[in-house]
């Protein structure tokens, strides 16, 4: 079993590369990426101070002296450290767009339970190497306000990823969450941190070794994901979707439904696809709803709309129905075409997305389709 100064040793060292990491390690596009940059350093101050807080206990010996202390020790380090890696994350979802309401709120809890902690350890008149029953107290208030604060961010987040997921999926002509996957999942890991942390920092023994293995693994994941994700060009794909995406609400001035023009966009939109879909742009790889807008020549904002409104719901809808026709009647005129072939001319990136789509939209793979069409 693994001892409480090996574990706390270890979670140093671990907190204290990521924040080198982030540090010394980022190349040159993080310099023009200002909300990137802002949040490689909250992430990396985030990460710095959960490392002290492993020195610190491991060097005074707060977990040998009792669970107070400790408890004490961790809330007053993980409550700024939660607070600066998750609104990291969250500049990165809004393109550092975040207001001084929402810094003040959140950064404003944090400080509460911090003056909570260390009101109560000064003034309780208990030296602090012994046991408390007031710093427990204040410890217990100062978890609920740690929930309070995280829950408070994880809104703004899942709101931010939602926004960004429509986005990214509604712009492009086929799935692209894979750009904000890890993004997903570290929400979701924090989050459940969050509502553990109160009940297992009061812990001692193996409940406690389990957690911390599962923080360290979550936080590191976490840190190296927005890492990776920064210096990539899916950052760059993702805020292109964003940036170009109309409002997505029903009572936007753009949609069609209190449009005087409605029947008059109608038409165009139809024709100019008909004519479109003639051309054969649809087998073009990598389409984008900027793209086809521009093929098309209308306003992006109208297209999208439109599909909105219409049974495709989004470009990869029409797009990948048109593709899959396509693919049948290839398959069918022309047996000797291999499927990667048929992939490829149909528009497809690969084999296997092919393979999905046309599984989805036919009901049998491509080759069995092919050999029932025999």
């Amino acid at each position: 079993m693994i001892t409480t100064g090996e574990m706390q040793i270890s979670g140093m060292l671990t907190m204290l590369i990521l924040s080198v990491m982030l540090v010394i390690c980022a190349p040159g596009p993080s310099t023009r990426r200002i909300s990137f940059a802002k949040a490689r350093w909250m992430m990396a101050a985030g990460t710095g101070l959960i490392a002290l807080q492993f020195l610190l206990q491991h060097t005074l010996g707060f977990r040998q002296m009792g669970v107070t202390q400790a408890v004490c020790c961790n809330l007053l380090f993980f409550t700024p450290s939660s607070l600066l890696c998750s609104m990291a994350i969250l500049y990165v979802q809004r393109q550092g767009n975040v207001n001084w309401q929402e810094w003040l709120t959140s950064s404003g809890i944090c400080a509460l339970s911090a003056i909570i902690l260390i009101g109560t350890a000064v003034m309780d008149g208990v030296p602090f190497r012994e046991e408390s029953g007031g710093l427990r107290i204040a410890e217990y208030v100062s978890s609920v306000l740690f929930v309070v604060m995280q829950t408070y961010i994880f809104a703004m987040q899942y709101k931010a990823y939602r926004r960004l997921e429509q986005a990214v999926d509604e712009y492009y002509d086929r799935s692209r969450r894979d750009l904000l996957g890890w993004m997903g999942l570290s929400m979701k890991a924090m989050a459940l941190l969050v509502f553990l942390v109160p009940l297992v920092i009061f812990m001692e023994g193996t409940p406690l070794v389990l957690f911390s293995i599962a923080f360290f693994f979550s936080i590191s994941y976490s840190t190296i994901s927005l890492y990776s994700y920064g210096i990539s060009e899916d950052m760059d794909i993702v805020e292109e979707a964003e940036s170009l995406s109309p409002d997505p609400s029903p009572n936007s001035e753009e949609n069609f439904d209190s449009d005087q023009g409605k029947n008059a966009q109608l038409s165009t939109i139809n024709a100019q696809l008909e004519s479109w879909i003639a051309a054969g742009h649809y087998r073009e790889h990598n389409l984008s709803l900027g793209i086809v807008a521009h093929q098309m020549g209308v306003p992006q904002k109208h297209l999208q709309l439109w599909l909105r409104q219409s049974e495709y719901e989004k470009l990869a809808g029409l797009v990948s129905k048109l593709r899959i026709e396509e693919a049948k009647r290839v398959l069918e005129e022309y047996p000797q075409w291999s499927i990667e072939y048929v992939a490829d001319y149909c528009g497809f990136n690969n084999r296997k997305y092919f393979h999905e789509i046309f599984r989805q939209y036919t009901g049998m793979t491509p080759a069995k389709y092919q050999l029932s069409r025999r």
